[in-house]
């Protein structure tokens, strides 16, 4: 009886977005072509992660990052990976309450990072017979695990 009142009181004070996602998550970094330099730092600057595509980068979720993804010939692409809340928070109304609110605040579970996918593709392309023109296709899932594009041209420097 006593051990089962432990358990109990001990579950109240651990947030449920903790107990089923944590406080890390995975992201997954590609470009095109690969084989890119990755370096992912923290909206305060501070290296979080540097390698090369393709690669899954786990992040802790209490924090914002700016991907930058480069590679020699190609104008550098940089993405921003934002924080929404995570939707385990409501698990908190059912057993957790304000104890695994403060939980999950105080690790980052609250936070779901977006986007988690992100493909950045490098390509020229030639409009009408004019100078070549480089572009980076920067590429996500969307919240309704669409595709999504942003075109942004490039200039070689």
């Amino acid at each position: 009886m006593r051990r089962t009142a432990i358990c109990v009181a001990l579950l109240t004070l651990v947030g449920c977005a903790y107990i089923v996602t944590k406080d890390s998550q995975d992201v997954s970094v590609d470009s095109q072509p690969k084989g890119a330099k990755v370096v992912v730092k923290t909206s305060g600057g501070v290296v979080a992660f540097e390698g090369e595509t393709p690669a899954s980068v786990r992040l802790k979720r209490k924090n914002e990052y700016v991907v930058t993804v480069s590679l020699e010939g190609y104008k550098e692409a940089t993405v921003r990976i934002g924080k929404t809340i995570n939707p385990y928070i409501i698990g908190n109304l059912i057993c957790g309450g304000i104890p695994g609110l403060v939980v999950d605040g105080i690790t980052g579970a609250m936070w779901q990072l977006e986007p988690d996918q992100i493909v950045v593709t490098l390509q020229v392309a030639s409009l009408n017979g004019k100078d070549d023109q480089l572009f980076a296709l920067i590429s996500w899932l969307d919240e309704n695990g669409q595709i999504a594009n942003i075109p942004v041209e490039l200039t070689r420097e």
